[in-house]
């Protein structure tokens, strides 16, 4: 049980590490392109 317990200790981490990146990504991406216009689409 060990094993598996540390395996889902670890994947929870992983999950949460790829989760923050995604945040930073976006949060990142909103700071480098504030508020574009929506080009309408014919």
């Amino acid at each position: 049980m060990n094993k598996g317990l540390a395996m889902v200790i670890g994947m929870t981490i992983a999950y949460f590490a790829s989760f923050l990146g995604l945040i930073l990504a976006w949060v990142s991406y909103r700071k480098h392109h504030p508020k574009e216009k929506k080009e309408a689409k014919s």
